[in-house]
């Protein structure tokens, strides 16, 4: 097969911009439930796919605000694989829940094109708090504030909370494998989840270091 040339790769991209569109419409309308049918979902797998470049740009986003912030989910267990193993559709952020350091990341989310689509909170959990921000391109951000001073977060010398991992190639702040197994427990696991869990314990199997 021919690669596409860049008349071919403008409209694949102008394409997918109308789809991530029509989906974010349709998705804030009484006509939300359709998006629940399998071909809509396969859609969906397409239009908000988020890939490394775009993990990448939105560190660096946070960055610029002086917050720490460490990638999770699944993006998290990628960065420690140094590899991108499945498509992801979102970026878990961790934070302090220090409300400043919320604000800031916040005000930096909104000014590049971000809303608060979603507020979430699970008292009695390691993560209580998911604030979901999307962006009319498709994107998703979870930013998750918790309490650096408190355990699990708090860690140990033998089982540190954070790690460096790679991203594109690109050193990225991270859970740590020991801490994100931690946080993978307590909940049916689902078939993501089992694939992350074996992979989590192969990167601690292999003696790889913390940050």
């Amino acid at each position: 097969m021919r690669n596409p040339g860049p008349l071919g790769r403008s409209l694949h991209r102008q394409a997918v911009r109308l789809s991530r569109a029509a989906y974010l419409g349709i998705e804030r309308s009484p006509l939300a439930p359709f998006l629940r049918i399998p071909f809509v979902q396969r859609v969906k797998t397409r239009v908000t796919y988020m890939p490394g470049s775009q993990v990448l740009a939105l560190l660096d986003l946070v960055a610029a605000t002086e917050v720490r912030a460490w990638v999770a989910g699944g993006w998290g267990v990628d960065a420690l694989a140094g590899r991108q193993t499945r498509r992801h559709y979102d970026l878990d952020l961790l934070i302090s829940d220090d409300p400043g350091d919320f604000a800031k990341v916040a005000e930096a989310l909104r000014r590049a094109g971000f809303r608060l689509a979603e507020s979430e909170h699970n008292p009695g959990l390691a993560m209580p708090w998911r604030h979901f921000w999307r962006h009319d391109s498709g994107y998703g951000v979870e930013v998750l504030p918790v309490a650096l001073r408190e355990q699990p977060w708090t860690g140990s010398a033998d089982a540190p909370p954070f790690a460096r991992g790679s991203i594109d190639g690109r050193p990225v702040p991270c859970l740590s494998a020991a801490l994100q197994l931690t946080l993978h427990s307590g909940y049916p696991p689902r078939d993501i989840d089992a694939t992350d869990t074996s992979m989590l314990r192969a990167y601690l199997n292999d003696g790889a270091g913390h940050d």
